[in-house]
């Protein structure tokens, strides 16, 4: 039997307890000495107690120091940072979509300020009753005013125009031209309907879309195309417009809440960007690319034009430098940034009312930007400058675009007696007001009552009470419109129909006469 160590046999201290023992099998473990039990605690009876109560409170400290840096994962994710395979969330970065950047036109990115508005928009039709009030803090958006365009030696300008051509907006201007022009009580009841309708689908954050069911069930159906859903920036611009045309901005009128807010919306959903020096504001979008700047440049300058107000003046010039900036080598514009030619007659006539708004609020236009329009309008011209096509010349007359080109050619310095504006007004007269194409009235509209007599007259006859009957009376439509159809009407639904039939209606006085002794408005500087 191997030999049992047994501490009852130490004398070293025979008055304590005998401890628990236990027996080591010497030949299991051969590499465990025999000890003598009676030296075994002379170390623990040298030290004093006190070291010893010391020694195991410094055991048990370390054991709890390496017991809370036992998790060496949680210690890295607090205080440091490392590269993982996974990919973390997108940084946003603001870009021009095809954006030709030329050698000499430096870029320098401006922090991008775009409202998320992807998830205001539920594309599921939902009733919101009453807008929410938008919140009062100020518009973080760059100091555009102090470094706009004159930086740019090619533009001019314009300090000594005034602003008097939107004067025609004023309560006392309306009655007089109203009277003078053809309208009348139940054409201008009819866009108080129709502002009250709009108004109604503004959406909390003060943008509109053309899936206007999104925002109000009981709005008379009819929304646009789905694919133009987020195209805010062009929806919100163009549902403004009719506010600005009866002479209400953000700072009066029973709807300026309303245009503020919608203001507001379009000046943090603007990206910033310095070009060749040159400070911009891009409103482009997917869906509704070059067409929806040219409508928010025509808002802004308008605004601006109207109120005078200087936080509107930096944005409005940035917005008319890009427009200049986007231009494309034919001279005209067409759905992308400096797009390979051609232009079309379509996105033209909106940049250049945009430079022609800019024009009338003393804002800086470019000269060559006018003279390259100019020369893409001559490029699709026909008939002595009386017929347009969209983007090449056409044979016979094409309505939409032959009046969007002549109201360009009035815009850009041809006088009342030109043999190309006498004729295409005389194709225009003999086309008359159209039942289904919208846009096409919106433009002849304007050419015939800038023209004025018997072709305006006759015009005039045929469109006002038309669009009066036309307009729902009832339900949650009441004062909106939904007619015909084309691209545009079924892009736009009901509050593209509604919109420009509302500016039709207001084309009485939304610009003073250009042909009459008291006009307002000069030509564009060449």
């Amino acid at each position: 039997m191997p030999d049992v160590i047994d501490p009852k046999q130490s004398t070293a201290a025979p008055a304590k307890p005998a401890p628990i023992t236990r027996q080591v099998d010497l030949a299991a473990e051969p590499h465990l000495p025999v000890a003598d039990p009676r030296k075994r605690f002379v170390l623990f009876q040298a030290v004093p107690a006190w070291a010893i109560s010391m020694l195991v409170h410094v055991i048990i400290l370390m054991a709890l120091g390496l017991m809370t840096l036992a998790d060496p994962t949680k210690l890295i994710n607090v205080l440091t940072a490392s590269n993982s395979a996974e990919e973390g969330p997108e940084i946003a970065e603001f870009t021009i979509d095809d954006a030709d950047f030329s050698e000499d036109m430096d870029s320098e990115e401006m922090p991008e300020m775009q409202v998320d508005v992807s998830e205001s928009l539920d594309i599921t039709p939902t009733a919101v009753e009453t807008p929410t009030e938008l919140t009062s803090n100020p518009i973080e958006t760059i100091d555009l005013a102090s470094e706009m365009a004159p930086t740019n030696a090619s533009l001019q300008s314009l300090s000594s125009m005034s602003s008097s051509s939107l004067d025609s907006r004023s309560a006392d201007m309306k009655k007089k031209l109203l009277r003078e022009f053809g309208g009348n009580d139940s054409s201008e009841a009819a866009v108080a309907k129709a502002l009250i309708w709009i108004a109604k689908h503004q959406m909390p954050n003060g943008a509109w879309t053309f899936m206007h069911t999104a925002v109000r069930r009981d709005s008379g159906g009819n929304p646009g195309d789905p694919s133009r859903a987020k195209a805010f920036n062009a929806a919100t611009a163009l549902a403004l417009l009719p506010f600005l045309g009866a002479g209400q901005t953000h700072m009066v009128g029973e709807h300026k809440d309303t245009v503020r807010r919608g203001l507001f919306f379009l000046l943090n959903n603007g990206k910033q960007k310095s070009i060749g020096g040159m400070q911009t504001l891009d409103f482009t979008e997917s869906g509704g690319n070059l067409y929806s700047h040219g409508l928010v440049a025509i808002l802004l300058c308008e605004a601006f034009a109207m109120t005078e107000d200087p936080w509107l003046l930096g944005p409005a010039q940035a917005a008319i430098n890009f427009t200049a900036y986007a231009q494309n080598s034919d001279g005209g514009w067409r759905y992308t940034v400096r797009g390979q030619p051609p232009s079309d007659t379509s996105v033209v006539g909106w940049h250049v009312m945009a430079l022609k708004s800019a024009y009338m609020g003393n804002l800086v236009v470019p000269p060559i930007t006018i003279r390259g329009a100019m020369s893409f309008l001559d490029s699709v011209a026909s008939d002595e400058g009386s017929v347009y096509g969209y983007t090449e010349p056409v044979k016979g007359v094409r309505a939409s675009t032959t009046a969007i080109g002549l109201l360009c050619r009035m815009y850009t310095g041809w006088d009342k007696n030109h043999p190309g504006l006498q004729k295409g007004v005389g194709h225009l007269s003999k086309l008359g007001f159209s039942k289904t194409d919208v846009y096409y009235n919106y433009y002849a509209a304007q050419v015939l009552r800038q023209y004025g007599g018997e072709h305006w007259e006759k015009f005039n006859g045929e469109m006002r009470d038309w669009l009066v009957a036309q307009q729902a009376t009832s339900g949650g439509a009441e004062g909106s419109w939904f007619f015909g159809g084309g691209h545009a009407t079924d892009a736009g639904g009901r509050l593209y129909v509604t919109a420009m039939s509302t500016m039709i209606l207001e084309v009485y006085y939304r610009h003073m006469p250009l042909y009459a002794a008291t006009a307002g408005e000069d030509d564009f500087p060449l």
